[in-house]
């Protein structure tokens, strides 16, 4: 990894935004210092000034989940935005809220984790959430992870099963975060965003993948690719040293920093 003064320096020429972060405690993760201040406090040093989170309390809980998130909004008005969260195992009520809140002018898009709610993404209990989705042309970030690991609700999350969701619904956008997650999958879902228009990734979490941006670059291009760090599970820097030392182009890096997220996320103003 480069040197800290030196990640500082060569950040300052990119707009970066960080599309893939959790706010609030999680209980068996260890928060030695409150988790919203740490983060706040290292977008400084590093001068990152937009991303979009999703609460950590709303991947569990529906509506104090969607209390937390709104709270977090007005607390760092301007500075972060939000994914709201479709939970399929109250899914009346998650939509409900989704339909309130999704054109709130700080709420980016919509967060799934079918690993998480036990809950194909082909299930029944998301037609209508796809439908909506669809119908709005939302952005949805899905946690996305290789299903042949030891633990076993990653299956739920096969990133390949995204391919026919998205052909049938080619009104949405859909972020599949970290890239597949392990071995062979990641190299699988360069072939999905390449075929698929309206499929992204992002780098976020615990993939450590040698020459994987690099691989990524040169197999689908840039403009695809989305910082996220997902924070606070992780290290900020090795997400930025990370895109840093690959062997792309400084334009590549702009985008991945953050152009291709204000294309994206267009409805919100990610660089005012």
């Amino acid at each position: 990894m480069i040197e800290e003064n030196s990640i500082q320096n060569r950040l300052k020429k990119f707009k970066i935004i960080d599309t893939h972060l959790h706010l609030g405690y999680l209980s068996g993760l260890n928060m030695p210092q409150e988790p919203d201040s740490a983060i706040v406090g290292q977008y400084k040093k590093y001068g990152i000034s937009k991303a979009i989170f999703s609460h950590h309390y709303a991947i569990s809980s529906v509506e104090f989940g969607l209390r937390c998130t709104m709270h977090a909004l007005e607390k760092y008005k301007g500075n972060f935005f939000a994914y709201l969260v479709f939970n399929p195992n109250f899914e009346k009520k998650s939509l409900e809220i989704i339909k309130e809140y999704v054109n709130h002018e700080a709420v980016a898009g919509v967060k799934i984790h079918p690993s998480w709610h036990s809950c194909y993404p082909y299930d029944e209990r998301y037609s209508k959430f796809w439908e909506f989705a669809d119908r709005e042309g939302l952005v949805v970030l899905t946690h996305s992870w290789n299903p042949n690991v030891s633990n076993k609700s990653q299956k739920f999350s096969d990133p390949l099963f995204f391919e026919k969701i998205a052909n049938a619904h080619p009104g949405l956008k859909i972020i599949l975060a970290h890239a597949g997650g392990r071995g062979d999958y990641l190299y699988k879902v360069i072939d999905l965003i390449i075929n698929n228009d309206n499929l992204y990734v992002d780098f976020a979490g615990d993939i450590f993948e040698p020459f994987l941006i690099r691989d990524y670059v040169k197999r689908a291009g840039s403009e695809k690719l989305l910082f996220g760090t997902d924070l606070p599970w992780l290290d900020l820097r090795y997400y930025l040293s990370n895109i840093l030392n690959a062997e792309i182009s400084d334009s590549d890096r702009a985008n991945i920093f953050g152009l291709n997220a204000a294309r994206l996320f267009g409805k919100i103003k990610l660089f005012s």
